[in-house]
């Protein structure tokens, strides 16, 4: 599969409570970019389903909500390196959300957090 992705993500885990049209979930999130996360849960919803998506950055005491689609799921791993889970694409971050997530991948990236 191709990676479609706009901007690199990175590891990071972060609890993420989220919910769809009816129910709520919580799981945990094992990577993150501006544009989305990876979600891992052991019942990934189908891609096009739209969530709400809640989250708090390490460091932060607000927390991020924002809308977001997911783009694929994963049942059934091919390897036992990967994980039953979710890619999630966020839809309508705020500008103050986006540097904030930027400023986390920053850290990321060097190895700072």
């Amino acid at each position: 599969m191709k990676d479609k992705r706009r901007q690199p993500r990175h590891p990071v885990i972060l609890k993420v409570d989220y919910r769809d049209i009816n129910r709520f979930f919580t799981d945990f999130a094992e990577n993150l970019s501006v544009g989305g996360m990876f979600i891992a849960t052991r019942n990934p919803l189908p891609p096009g389903t739209i969530l709400t998506v809640e989250f708090m950055l390490p460091d932060s005491s607000l927390r991020v909500k924002t809308r977001a689609e997911v783009m694929w799921s994963r049942k059934y791993p091919k390897s036992p390196s990967q994980k039953k889970g979710m890619g999630i694409r966020f839809q309508d971050l705020t500008s103050e959300d986006k540097k904030k997530i930027d400023l986390l991948v920053s850290k990321l990236k060097v190895g700072l957090v």
